[in-house]
């Protein structure tokens, strides 16, 4: 472990999910194939795309409304929508392909293998602080046997906005309001959406270097840097 901040007393931890507690990367590989071919399946005549023509179709839409960034959820119904569409396909058609795509999505987004060691750690942590989970994705906590380690958990809604908006910690803050922001440990891979989000609040950091972000991503340095949990476990235990 690295730090960069001095570490004000925690009294409250939340979680980024998708590439901090377990690999996400192979899971969405899988599930992107999955889906294109359901899509086929369904709309033959989309054969010509493949899984990577709908991911750069969905990447093409979030730069054009890069909102959808902090919402996995609606971006990926739009891209469906919008990608069904422009093979021609009626517009009440293809919102309901798209519904039906992204249900056949999540069977598939939910099967994560989640390390045995990981269960052990967010089960010593969850006796001596309260969790939380605070996730841009769309996972389903309770699905992949992690939902009993939580008090919380905080995805982007309709009234929600993605992380780094403030939306989500704000929401998770309302939940212990005796805390002060600085009491408040975020534990994440990205370095916009988990280390920026969490400062701009005014809550710690710990920075997962083993995840998806990289150090030349950062843009503000983390309270701490760790690549096991077990030893950032060991730590925060012992601080308790």
């Amino acid at each position: 472990m690295q730090f960069y901040r001095r570490l004000m007393p925690v009294q409250a931890l939340s979680f980024d999910l998708d590439d901090t507690l377990y690999d996400n990367v192979p899971v969405m590989l899988r599930a992107e194939q999955a889906v294109r071919d359901f899509v086929v399946r369904e709309f033959p005549q989309t054969a010509t795309w493949q899984a990577a023509d709908w991911s750069a179709h969905r990447m093409a839409l979030m730069r054009r409304e890069p909102d959808l960034a902090s919402n996995m959820t609606q971006l990926r119904l739009r891209a469906l929508t919008a990608g069904l569409q422009s093979f021609g396909i009626g517009d009440d058609e293809a919102r309901a392909g798209a519904e039906a795509a992204f249900a056949h999505f999540m069977a598939h987004r939910n099967a994560v293998d989640i390390a045995p060691a990981v269960h052990g750690h967010l089960a010593a942590l969850a006796e001596r602080y309260p969790l939380y989970a605070l996730s841009n994705g769309n996972v389903n906590v309770d699905a992949i046997g992690l939902g009993a380690y939580f008090q919380g958990v905080l995805q982007p809604s309709d009234s929600l906005r993605g992380k780094p908006f403030a939306d989500m910690f704000q929401a998770a803050a309302a939940m212990q309001p005796q805390l002060a922001p600085y009491n408040w440990l975020h534990v994440g891979d990205s370095p916009s959406a988990d280390i920026l989000g969490a400062h701009r609040v005014g809550w710690q950091s710990a920075w997962f270097t083993g995840g998806l972000g990289r150090a030349e991503h950062l843009h503000i340095l983390p309270t701490l840097a760790y690549h096991d949990l077990a030893k950032l476990t060991q730590f925060l235990l012992k601080m308790a």
